[in-house]
């Protein structure tokens, strides 16, 4: 993403209405620049009538409305109306995911777009970072997991459009009459907790359980370097790489600095990812007692044999 290195290179804002911006790709006249604190900003084009939007403000996040500045862009001036969604906090280590989300949620903006329709996206991204405020609901190895799947798969789009929105969904993946769910230890034996209904297939179709054993390595790769790889075979598909991004914001949680630091062996997983049938997984019977809603166990898979036998990445190809 070209305008990371060439928002890396802007000098910071000389007043709160005065930037050093660049133009963001597409047709619409929208920037990226940078606050007087070396912040990133952008400056959405708003083409309606001026309409009052009270500010908003956010912990990492503030947006306001309506606003008439003036745009320094390779030297040439630009002065016009913009809403600016600004990256608030010190953390340096998230400009780089504020930039990515943000850009990924206002790039299908119409090409006219006005302050209700920008709006929209603004609050859309709100319920996103109020994410980074809370205690992640899962570990950071989850996410990776699932990241290295859409890496590994035969058809990143096609894996990403079947990838849940939700961290509570059942399933990590759901397409027609298939399941897919994907589980990660990073411990010495293939260890795995389960719901029940995560080793329940669709009726008339197929389910599925990806392992994988994880090592830390100081070398390998974190939730951002998978991502980036995700995005780029996404062929600019701007609805597949939002969902990207806001999945991966919302897996983070208040530990994000720690999360975002954490990185683990890619050869070591692909070697050691096997997929199985979920009728291969030891399970427990469903409870006969119709006030037992909910059951959830952990399986020991180290000598578990898979109806795929070694093909872990190849059968995983195949289901995508």
């Amino acid at each position: 993403m070209h305008i990371l290195t060439d928002f890396a290179h802007l000098e910071p804002a000389t007043s709160p209405n005065s930037f050093n911006a660049i133009q963001l790709p597409g047709l619409r006249q929208d920037y990226l620049g940078k606050d007087q604190l070396g912040a990133p900003v952008f400056l959405v084009a708003d083409e309606g009538e001026p309409v009052y939007r009270p500010v908003v403000q956010h912990r990492h996040l503030s947006a306001a409305f309506s606003m008439l500045c003036s745009l320094n862009v390779d030297g040439a001036e630009v002065v016009g109306k913009f809403a600016l969604i600004r990256f608030e906090g010190n953390e340096l280590e998230l400009h780089e995911l504020f930039i990515r989300c943000v850009w990924a949620a206002i790039a299908d903006l119409p090409a006219s777009a006005e302050t209700p329709a920008i709006e929209a996206r603004v609050n859309r991204l709100l319920g996103l970072f109020r994410a980074l405020a809370r205690p992640a609901g899962r570990e950071i190895s989850g996410l990776w997991a699932e990241l290295f799947c859409i890496v590994a798969s035969g058809d990143v789009p096609v894996a990403v459009d079947r990838w849940h929105t939700d961290n509570s969904d059942t399933f990590d993946f759901s397409w027609g009459q298939g399941r897919l769910e994907v589980k990660s230890t990073v411990g010495a034996f293939r260890i795995h907790d389960f719901s029940l209904d995560q080793l329940q297939p669709p009726v008339g179709g197929f389910g599925y359980v990806a392992s994988l054993v994880l090592k830390a390595a100081n070398g390998g790769a974190g939730v951002l370097d998978l991502a980036k790889k995700v995005e780029v075979q996404l062929n600019g598909d701007l609805r597949l790489q939002a969902k990207l991004w806001a999945q991966v914001v919302q897996s983070l949680g208040a530990d994000f600095s720690e999360a975002l630091d954490r990185r683990f062996d890619t050869e070591l997983a692909a070697k050691q990812l096997v997929l199985y049938r979920m009728e291969d997984v030891p399970s427990v019977p469903p409870p006969l007692d119709a006030r037992v809603s909910y059951v959830r166990f952990r399986t020991d898979l180290s000598s578990v044999h898979s109806s795929f036998g070694e093909r872990g990445i190849a059968a995983l190809r195949n289901l995508f």
